[in-house]
């Protein structure tokens, strides 16, 4: 049989130059190359390429069983929606019918044409499917195995990449969830289980994304919903996700989301990886736009059951819906798109909730996995595909040697989770609400942190004069905490003196340890929502706190109760607080980053991750800058001038793509809270930070050519040996390429990262790309055209917006080029079909020039690449 490596030679030419990972040696866990498809997995496992989906039929992402056992499929853009009878022990074909009528209003994403299904799933003997616009159910009424019923429920609101997405049925079977992603607002009429008092809730001001990503979108953020299965009834039952594409029930019914990191903020202190999300009634996960994303253990939103790492979290499933071996019954199967793997993840009960173990399933590479479901037959199923990227479909069936049947022994009964869930049902307004607020007080100082929440949002439901004086009458130091957070999100400002004075009342010293925290958080939340103290009252606060600041405990938690403590006090302008945190700056060393190496190795987009880790930034460091930006008081010529030197060092270290903006926006607003004399004073270090000069960069010595898709894809006739790797990395530069892509750790960070691409795309795919910017355009990278009521519209990265003005970059080489308006001179604001990436930036090469950018762009930088090979 032909390996994938041969299928794709002859798919694409000898351009392709796509490599297969060495499976790593984890003893039992040891992967097993699979020579028929070039995928790695368990032993005892097969992996079988069902289907390669033809062009015609474009880039599926979306996949559902109907009742016969075939599979309802669709393309991300306008190729339709598909039926596939797949194939059986009696017939080896594959059959795939297209299905007419399905709902379908385009949405103009470049030159694409966008507007194809997210979510499919069969019940209720209907299928429902969600796409950009709608929640749709779809039914046969006729019996003539044809849809000719299509109902739209619910009108969406468009989020194109983090729309809605899968939709699975409720554990007691009598609805359906849906989850979307941060760009779709919820739906009008919806209802919510968490009281919408939503709102920003970072005390240090959130720098907006300098990427110009997400840039004004407000909480509630990703989201999941309960609808009946008329689509009449929507309840959010949980939001603040980035963007979580799947959702799935364990076998005791509760349910869980792979959640995606915001990538452009590695080495920022508030980037949060992907993670795996215990989704319970009301929480909340604290996605936030920019800077402003909440950590995990603020107390007043849910922590993860395990993080993941860098990637991009597709697909999830239980193995209960499988026939594999009994010790993949419980775990959770989850797909990352960027690095081509399917781990799997081992839930342990913790309390009320998690934790969780990975491990890997399976690789690929590419092996963009953008769909995942266990079928009928009890195999896995799943589809590569997305953003027009070859779509493939596999099935992967456990062939090892038969293994004793094991009948799994059910849990023991967990007293927490039932208290959990007794707790949630709460979750409703009651009338008068009195008996709801006996019940669920007494667990504010439970020791489960997932208690304390239910039982604070069940109280949170109730009207707040029911039990705002319960909060000034309570003695136990937790209780006195959790409803305080309570009070600042529902009480008047006029409570706020009596509310910090009460909080005075906990000893800060003999509290647990996310005691403090919360503490602290408390304290946080009632200068934001209600009023920041001051006179007498806030020398009594700054008192209070300051004399636990810094720590001298010297353990993780001191860590984070000296970066809580520091943000609190900074906000207070305490007057000791840049000497105690300039000292803590000088101390504190960068954390060792503990990503899965393994992983990252396989592909050239990790290979820059790795060069990160090899030049970590010092996280703790950024979050004290930070906090010290706005604060008056206590500096010296001294401080000030370690403090803008370390912001200055700190851009010589690697991050994501926004990395270098934070540093700047926090360099900024600290400068903009200078006197002048210490302007002065400080001379070069105040100094701009350097941009690309394009007049330097080399230029291609042609002579050039018309270069279309077509004409260069005549380049893959011969093979890309032998090129040349330091002419192809000055055709990176020539070509502009440098000023907003990195390759290698090198280069801009206005576009994506380019260290990949081999790992993920076509040959004509990447010329697309360069010769037709607008084709395709990621959400993270479309330019906004912000349409003014006086005067000629604005157009290229929205960089930032607040009440007072917004900040459009039109210049795709120099971000820091920022044209203003007023905001309240905004029209409107849409995304543009027009990249902001010129087109014609290869015309001036000749076919050599061409050939080894190419092979630069494909070996990720890596001088040793096979392309740059001799022989």
């Amino acid at each position: 049989m032909l390996t994938r490596t041969l299928l794709c030679i002859l798919a694409i030419g000898l351009f392709s130059l796509a490599v297969h990972a060495q499976a790593p040696a984890v003893g039992s866990d040891q992967l097993v190359l699979d020579e028929d498809t070039g995928i790695s997995l368990r032993p005892g496992f097969d992996a079988e390429l069902i289907y390669e989906v033809p062009k015609s039929q474009g880039s599926w992402v979306a996949m559902a069983f109907d009742p016969k056992g075939r599979l309802i499929v669709s393309d991300q853009d306008d190729k339709g929606v598909f039926r596939v009878t797949l194939p059986t022990a009696t017939s080896r074909s594959v059959k795939v019918e297209s299905l007419p009528g399905f709902p379908y209003e385009p949405i103009p994403w470049g030159k694409r044409t966008v507007g194809g299904a997210l979510g499919f799933l069969y019940a209720f003997d209907s299928l429902y499917m969600s796409n950009m616009r709608g929640f749709y159910r779809i039914r046969d009424t006729d019996g003539d195995d044809e849809f000719d019923e299509f109902t739209l429920l619910k009108k969406l609101n468009v989020g194109y990449e983090h729309s809605a997405h899968s939709i699975i049925q409720t554990a007691d079977g009598k609805g359906l969830y849906l989850v979307s992603g941060n760009f779709t607002r919820t739906p009008a009429g919806t209802a919510s289980v968490q009281p919408p008092v939503w709102l920003e809730d970072s005390l240090i001001p959130s720098i907006p994304d300098p990427m110009g990503h997400a840039v004004g979108l407000k909480p509630p953020g990703g989201w999941i919903c309960r609808i009946s299965p008329d689509g009449a009834d929507w309840k959010m039952i949980a939001s603040r996700f980035r963007n979580s594409v799947d959702i799935a029930l364990n076998r005791e019914g509760e349910l869980f989301t792979y959640d995606s990191d915001m990538e452009f903020d590695v080495g920022c202190p508030w980037y949060r990886p992907t993670r795996i999300n215990h989704v319970t009634s009301g929480s909340e996960f604290g996605w936030r736009s920019g800077s402003g994303v909440w950590l995990d253990y603020f107390a007043d939103s849910n922590g993860s059951v395990l993080d993941i790492g860098p990637g991009s979290p597709t697909a999830i499933s239980f193995g209960h819906h499988s026939n594999f071996p009994a010790e993949f019954q419980d775990k959770l199967f989850i797909c990352d798109w960027t690095f081509g793997t399917i781990f799997t993840v081992e839930m342990k009960e913790s309390g009320s909730t998690y934790t969780g173990t990975k491990a890997e399933f399976l690789h690929g590479s590419p092996l963009n996995v953008a769909a995942m479901r266990f079928g009928p037959d009890g195999a896995m199923y799943f589809l590569t595909g997305g953003r027009t990227t070859a779509s493939r479909l596999y099935r992967v069936r456990y062939t090892g040697s038969a293994k004793p049947a094991v009948v799994r022994t059910p849990p023991a009964p967990n007293e927490l989770r039932a208290l959990r869930h007794s707790l949630e049902k709460l979750h409703v307004r009651a009338e008068p609400g009195d008996e709801v607020i006996a019940t669920a007080w007494p667990h504010l100082s439970h020791a489960d942190r997932n208690i304390r929440y239910a039982a604070r949002i069940a109280i949170e439901c109730q009207d707040v004069s029911l039990w705002r004086e319960k909060v000034f009458a309570e003695s136990n130091p937790r209780a006195v905490i959790y409803s305080g957070i309570a009070l600042c999100r529902h009480g008047d400002k006029s409570l706020s003196r009596r509310l910090l004075d009460k909080l005075g009342e906990v000893p800060f010293a003999i509290l647990e340890k996310e005691d403090r925290l919360a503490l602290l958080r408390a304290y946080a939340l009632c200068f934001m929502r209600m009023d920041k103290p001051a006179g007498e009252q806030a020398s009594a606060v700054i008192a209070r706190l300051d004399a636990h600041y810094p720590s001298a405990d010297d353990t993780v938690n001191a860590e984070l109760w000296n970066a809580e403590l520091c943000r609190v006090l900074a906000a207070l302008d305490a007057p000791t607080v840049v000497k105690k945190t300039i000292e803590l700056m000088k101390s504190t060393r960068a954390e060792t980053v503990s990503y899965d190496k393994t992983m990252l190795e396989r592909h050239e987009y990790g290979a820059a991750i790795l060069k990160m880790m090899a030049n970590t930034p010092n996280a703790r460091n950024i979050h004290y800058a930070n906090s010290l930006s706005r604060v008056r008081s206590g500096w010296t010529i001294e401080a000030r001038k370690y403090y803008f030197g370390w912001l200055n060092e700190a851009l010589e270290k690697d991050g994501g793509k926004s990395f270098a903006g934070y540093i700047r926006a926090i360099r900024t607003n600290a400068i903009a809270h200078l006197e002048t004399a210490e302007v002065d004073l400080l001379g070069g270090l105040l100094s701009d930070f350097p941009t690309f000069d394009l007049s330097k960069l080399p230029k291609a010595r042609g002579p050039g050519q018309e270069w279309t898709v077509e004409k260069a894809m005549k380049l893959s006739e011969p093979d890309l040996r032998g090129r040349n790797f330091e002419n192809g990395k000055r055709m990176f530069s020539a070509g502009f390429c440098i000023v907003c892509h990195r390759v290698g750790g090198e280069g801009g960070h206005s576009g994506p990262d380019l260290g990949s691409l081999s790992s993920r795309y076509s040959i004509r795919d990447i010329l697309v790309a360069i010769v037709e910017p607008s084709a395709s355009i990621s959400e993270q990278y479309m330019a906004r055209t912000v349409k003014l009521k006086k005067g000629d519209p604005l157009s290229g990265r929205l960089i930032y917006r607040n009440e007072k003005e917004i900040g459009v970059a039109s210049n795709p080489f120099d971000l820091n080029q920022i044209t203003k308006a007023p905001a309240d001179d905004v029209q409107s604001i849409e995304f543009s079909n027009i990249s902001m990436m010129p087109s014609g930036l290869i015309l001036g090469m000749n076919r050599d020039e061409l050939m080894d950018l190419m092979a630069y762009l494909l070996s990720g930088g890596n001088p040793q690449h096979k392309a740059f090979a001799k022989d």
